[in-house]
């Protein structure tokens, strides 16, 4: 008899079931986040929210989002996208940011130190590898919400702890795994070439944003460690595969000893156009 897993049941365009092994299937969690128990048996809490509704003013949750310049409001929906939210650039000169973070501006409940955690995004970014813009998905702490809280205005990752993947103007490749803790040296594709240019040729962005891709990291606690997926494989090569150990995690330059939340959004530069679309994502760690 051939035993048939989550994994097994995955649709390209849904959650990554290697990605999120052990934990409950992420379309059992609220959009306000929940206790549950994970397929392992151990108590957890997370969210997962596909988009379906958003409510667009400002710092109002469970979403708080500013905007300098740029736009988030629903899109329409697609064959494969059911349910988007849409960042938009309004090219306008000087530069456009907007930031959406998941949660109140107070509001960061994981902590990447003790239990294992598990992120993930599913989004398409029409302007990525052209030097115009920065771009960053993952967990950042409270107070990266707002103007220079992801990417600065000097085109680099912001002081901030944060952990995730990051795309700046200067750079040419398509976007790098990053992680930073405040008042350290950003670690990215650009000092760790094992987290440079996660995204294969096959699957990188298009000007159109048809093409969605699945991003995401888990931090085990035991082994410690943490592993950028791309579309839910291990991302990198077989000789670097895109994974810090205990001791990269154990350094400074990591963002260990801060509460973070889950954050999405960009900072452009001049009056180039930039459309961003989430068409879910979810976070969820064991208690």
């Amino acid at each position: 008899m051939t035993q048939v897993t989550f994994t097994d049941l995955v649709k390209s365009y849904q959650p990554s079931g290697t990605l999120w092994r052990a934990f409950a299937p992420p379309s059992s969690l609220s959009v306000n986040g929940t206790e549950f128990i994970g397929q392992s048996g151990n108590p957890a809490f997370g969210f997962f929210d596909n988009f379906l509704t958003f409510n667009e003013t400002t710092l109002v949750g469970p979403y708080a989002h500013l905007n300098d310049g740029g736009t988030v409001a629903k899109a329409a929906d697609t064959a494969d996208a059911k349910g988007v939210l849409s960042l938009v650039a309004e090219a306008d000169a000087g530069g456009d940011v907007t930031t959406v973070k998941w949660g109140s501006t107070l509001s960061a409940p994981f902590k990447l130190a003790g239990n294992d955690l598990v992120f993930e995004a599913r989004i398409s970014i029409n302007n990525i590898t052209t030097l115009k813009n920065g771009f960053f998905v993952g967990l950042a702490e409270a107070d990266a919400i707002g103007d220079n809280g992801l990417i600065t205005d000097a085109d680099a990752i912001a002081d901030n702890n944060l952990l995730g993947f990051v795309s700046l103007s200067a750079e040419t490749t398509n976007i790098d795994g990053c992680y930073k803790a405040d008042g350290q040296t950003a670690q990215d594709g650009s000092t760790k070439s094992k987290l440079l240019d996660l995204i294969p040729s096959a699957d990188v962005f298009t000007a159109d944003n048809t093409n969605y891709v699945k991003v995401g990291f888990r931090y085990r606690s035991h082994p410690e460690k943490v592993e950028w997926f791309v579309n839910g494989t291990l991302a990198g090569t077989t000789a670097a595969p895109a994974r810090i150990t205990a001791s990269e995690i154990a350094a400074a330059t990591f963002p260990g000893d801060t509460f973070l939340a889950p954050y999405i959004g960009f900072q452009t530069v001049d009056a180039n156009a930039l459309t961003v679309n989430l068409d879910w994502w979810g976070c969820a760690q064991y208690l």
